[in-house]
């Protein structure tokens, strides 16, 4: 069985460059496939992660997908806000950790206008990582009109720690005005996370409703803005307490009472609110994804199948090319049962190295763009030993290699047998 098995792997060796080229392209189809599999885990993963931190987002009554959507991914406009008084009640919550106000609706270049709080930066994170700077710092509580860009918008328009901006009263269209005399001096700009945060201008409410200051009351995007002291050119911070706020984001003292917490919230006298919990809410939305994700795992698979079957192909056509070498197994006594069992044998190690050169190619591709994926996309990616899932697409694929190698291995049988039969057709 050696000798048998030492032959096939000098043949292997002499047709090296054919060889490596059907497991390249085999390895290169697999690692296709577990990427797309990779991917899908991981963006699953990583959007349930999107907000991290914060275990209920409250907002005005109605749908729980469409309050996360616009407080956080900046989607949509709310039908309603919720009056600043629910701000204390919230806090004053023996569960309630911390609550954070949000106020949307004003922009910059299209860039959405958060309006929170200071420490926001501390409670706020992304795939359970805390917002950093990369520049700066946070705005100051007590000091109005100081800005912070999110790693996005500051690349994105090339802005430097100082420099002056002007945000624009709505979403940017062409009769929107700007806030052409309420400039903001730039303080700090954030590393990216690949969350929604990327895309923000975080200003303090205070600065937010200072904004708006002569605006009057109104009705603006769902936002009711204002009044203010028109007469007072430096508004003080005692004048801008907001009446209404966009959302609230909560912090629990412990998760595990979350549910307990929403049912307090939502309770509130006087108040129709809604507390979303954000992890459920944003599985809620990946699955109405899930025919996109499917429909890529089964691209992945139709390539590797593809791939395979030119590998088939490409060992068929060689098996003319060794025909003579096959008469000589023969004339030393093979029979045609060995020469099929050597040559599936070799087929299914062919195989087998292209699996584990396709894993390897995806482990190194995910490495080196990993740090793209999370800023680009928000795509956290694990590396390491294959996951249940990646194992099971290992395991269907190398199945997959079973079949297809007895294909050029039946076929080498018949002409072995055919040739031992009539040695004369051997040339």
């Amino acid at each position: 069985m050696k000798v048998w098995l030492r032959l096939a792997l000098l043949s292997a060796w002499s047709r090296r460059l054919a060889v490596g080229l059907v497991v390249a392209s085999l390895g290169f189809a697999c690692a296709l496939v577990l990427t797309v599999q990779q991917l899908r885990s991981d963006a699953r993963q990583s959007f349930s992660h999107a907000v991290s931190g914060v275990d209920l987002i409250v907002g005005p009554k109605g749908g729980a997908t469409e309050i996360l959507l616009y407080s956080v991914f900046q989607l949509g406009r709310p039908t309603a806000n919720i009056s600043a008084k629910v701000l204390p009640e919230i806090q004053a919550l023996a569960l309630v950790d911390w609550a954070l106000p949000l106020q949307l609706g004003d922009s910059y270049k299209g860039f959405p206008v958060w309006g929170t709080e200071a420490t926001f930066f501390q409670r706020f994170q992304v795939h359970g990582r805390a917002l950093r700077f990369r520049e700066g710092k946070a705005f100051e509580p007590r000091v109005l009109y100081q800005v912070v860009l999110g790693a996005e918008v500051a690349r994105g328009l090339k802005h430097r720690i100082g420099d002056r901006l002007v945000v624009t009263h709505g979403s940017g269209q062409a009769l929107d005005k700007s806030h052409d005399d309420s400039p903001f001096m730039l303080v700090g700009i954030l590393e990216a996370t690949g969350g929604s945060v990327d895309r923000a201008v975080l200003v303090s409410v205070a600065s937010y409703e200072a904004l708006h200051r002569g605006w009057g009351v109104g009705e603006f995007q769902g936002l009711r803005l204002g009044p203010f002291n028109l007469g007072d050119s430096k508004p003080s911070l005692d004048d801008l307490s907001p009446r209404e706020y966009t959302a609230v984001l909560v912090g629990l003292k412990s998760r595990a009472q979350v549910f307990s917490a929403r049912r307090a919230i939502e309770q509130l006298p006087g108040a129709s609110l809604t507390a979303v919990l954000p992890g459920v809410a944003l599985d809620d939305i990946w699955r109405s994804l899930s025919l996109v994700e499917d429909t890529l795992l089964v691209i992945g698979f139709a390539v590797a199948l593809t791939g395979m079957l030119s590998v088939v192909a490409v060992m068929l056509v060689a098996l003319v090319a060794r025909r003579r070498e096959l008469a000589i197994l023969r004339a030393l006594g093979a029979s045609p049962a060995r020469i099929l069992w050597l040559l599936y044998l070799e087929a299914v190690v062919l195989g087998f190295l292209g699996l584990v050169l396709g894993y390897l190619v995806q482990q190194a591709g995910l490495f080196f763009a990993m740090g793209w994926l999370r800023e680009s996309f928000g795509l956290a990616v694990s590396l390491g030993l294959p996951s249940s899932q990646s194992l099971m697409m290992l395991a269907w694929l190398f199945l997959g290699v079973l079949v297809a190698a007895f294909i050029p291995a039946w076929r080498a049988y018949r002409l072995s047998l055919a040739d031992g039969l009539n040695p004369s057709q051997v040339h």
